[in-house]
């Protein structure tokens, strides 16, 4: 399993015209539209942009911008 995070991406929503979100996974960003989560989250908070975010652990397969996430 490998550590992930992800946050509302308000930038790239604007320019899509539609809501986008970013996944944070293996040292890269990936946006995407849905996310389906089977595994626990908590917020993490940090000092700079984006402040709050959703933290967990486990694997991601990427499908036609959704992102599931399981163990």
């Amino acid at each position: 399993m490998s550590a992930f995070w992800f946050h509302y991406n308000k930038p790239e929503s604007r320019k899509q015209k539609m809501n986008m979100l970013t996944v944070h996974y293996q040292g890269k960003c990936h946006f995407v539209h849905d996310i389906v989560c089977k595994v626990p989250l908590e917020t993490r908070h940090r000092k700079k942009q984006p402040h709050c975010v959703m933290a967990g652990s486990g694997e991601i397969a990427f499908f036609s911008n959704k992102a599931v996430i399981s163990k």
